[in-house]
């Protein structure tokens, strides 16, 4: 289990705890000022340019930085992978689910039509200070809507679509233990996946571990293209797909690409090899 699933999840799947999206944790102003702010913040930072600064540092300095970092977004805001199944499970916990566009995808593409982010029990239109955020960072027109309210079954929906395009599940929390959002990442224009190219960790990889089921597996390659991890391997003499369990994060998304049901999910703390890397 992931460092949270024992610190607030009692030892179980800590994002599957109703109380970690409780109505009563959004009531800390600190925490509605924590949101407002990330939103502002996030769509105008130069992420990529302090990267490459640290790039340039000596490995030691670098990792430093990055320990530190990376306890300061354990506290803030952190992420993990979650499958499609548990996605939706997180979705019928929430207290209201709102579509809004994506702050990262916003700071990396300058884009605003990209409503590939889900709040969860952050209704925007009511919390006046996220709403206010949200309008000057994305500044819409007066035909156009931020803010998406949707069903848990129109959600998920949703999600399952997402994945076909390869994007994977991230849920994240706005000063932990609050989950707050699930986003849906991608390699290109996600800031979690440029972090994660730069070797910061601001999320867990999943519960589980993927694996390819040999006897069902045709060779026909279409889960390599949807994973964001570079995790699976293609043999060339025994014509199969393998992945492999030190860089598979447990997304799943693999799965969506093979038609012949050749890839499975295993819990990772089964896993020999991959039980205690998070």
């Amino acid at each position: 289990m992931c460092q949270f699933c024992h610190q607030h999840g009692e030892g179980k799947k800590w994002y599957l705890r109703a109380e970690n999206y409780a109505a009563e944790l959004l009531s800390d102003m600190k925490r509605r000022r924590y949101l407002s702010d990330f939103i502002r913040e996030t769509t105008n930072a130069d992420y990529e340019k302090d990267f490459l600064r640290a790039m340039r540092a000596p490995s030691w300095a670098r990792n430093l930085k990055y320990a530190a970092v990376e306890k300061r977004q354990r506290r803030d805001h952190f992420g993990q992978v979650v499958p499609i199944e548990d996605i939706g499970q997180v979705l019928a916990l929430a207290n209201s689910i709102v579509r809004v566009p994506c702050v990262c995808r916003k700071n990396k593409t300058g884009r605003t039509d990209n409503s590939f982010c889900f709040c969860l029990g952050i209704d925007a239109e009511k919390l006046l200070n996220v709403k206010e955020a949200f309008l000057e960072s994305f500044k819409p027109g007066p035909e156009e809507k931020l803010f998406e309210r949707l069903t848990a079954e129109e959600a998920l929906e949703l999600h399952r679509s997402f994945e076909k395009n390869g994007l994977i599940h991230t849920l994240w929390t706005f000063k932990t233990p609050f989950i707050g959002a699930i986003c849906n990442c991608d390699r290109s224009d996600c800031l979690a996946m440029l972090c994660y190219r730069y070797g910061l960790q601001i999320f867990f990889r999943g519960e589980y571990v993927a694996e390819v089921l040999q006897g069902s597996c045709t060779g026909c390659r279409s889960c390599i293209s949807l994973c964001q991890f570079g995790a699976i391997c293609y043999s060339v003499l025994n014509k199969k797909a393998s992945i492999d369990p030190l860089r598979c994060q447990g997304c799943g998304v693999c799965r969506s690409g093979c038609e012949f049901g050749a890839i499975a999910l295993n819990s990772r703390i089964d896993h020999p090899l991959a039980r205690n890397l998070w």
